[in-house]
């Protein structure tokens, strides 16, 4: 069985041309192509003779493996959810962990969110960018992902909301919001530069998740004053 967390990974670094040896079999190669595809020019614009030239493989592959373009994209959506679901465990932890402060788990729970976010970049832009362009493929990018992700930080959202730290009137907001604020193109450092070319882009993703911290999370003064999150840390891109 494909490991998601393998397999998605590969997308960042995909070497171009075709594959050799050490380079995933067909069906592999055919979900990260298709996983980018999607990403870039979404579903109706994907053409699968591209994707399987990117995959380095026969067209006839992806009838093969997959059936239809379909399928296809459905695939590529379950490798994401996969790979996204050690990540809800982790927030699940972080919101139970009953030895931390709320506010300190609100905070590692963004950064945990911001470090998923910036790692896959075509992820990102796959459910949140394209997975609602049609109402089929949306409420498949729901019950498969968003709905189970919204579900794993709920109830810490809803604690938050209740001390005073959120100032939203219900979990799902804040949930949207966050995922909006976290949620920019892989341009934004070079955007970012345009407009504020003092900005480092090399530290243009911490400094934002450091900006989005401050903005929605309302800490007491005694937890207001924590570390940046971007302090000690690789910058993420």
């Amino acid at each position: 069985m494909t490991d998601p967390s393998n397999l998605v990974a590969k997308l960042a670094a995909r070497p171009k041309g075709r594959r050799n040896k050490d380079m995933p079999d067909g069906r592999q190669a055919l979900l990260i192509a298709a996983t980018e595809a999607f990403a870039v020019q979404g579903f109706d614009g994907a053409d699968l003779r591209s994707v399987a030239a990117a995959a380095g493989v026969a067209p006839n592959l992806v009838r093969v493996h997959f059936g239809n373009k379909a399928a296809l994209w459905e695939a590529c959506l379950d490798c994401i959810a996969a790979l996204a679901t050690p990540a809800m465990a982790e927030v699940q932890a972080i919101a139970a962990d009953a030895s931390r402060s709320l506010g300190d788990r609100l905070r590692a729970l963004i950064i945990r969110v911001a470090t998923f976010y910036a790692a896959y970049p075509d992820v990102r832009n796959f459910v949140v960018r394209r997975g609602a362009e049609s109402p089929e493929r949306a409420t498949l990018v729901t019950e498969k992902l968003l709905r189970p992700a919204y579900e794993s930080a709920r109830d810490l959202f809803q604690a938050g909301i209740d001390a005073g730290i959120i100032r939203s009137s219900h979990p799902a907001l804040f949930f949207a919001l966050l995922n909006a604020a976290l949620n920019q193109p892989p341009s934004f450092p070079m955007l970012l530069g345009q407009i504020a070319p003092e900005i480092d882009p090399a530290t243009a993703w911490t400094e934002l998740l450091d900006t989005t911290i401050a903005t929605l999370l309302h800490l007491p003064p005694s937890q207001a004053g924590a570390e940046p999150a971007g302090n000690g840390r690789e910058p993420l891109s």
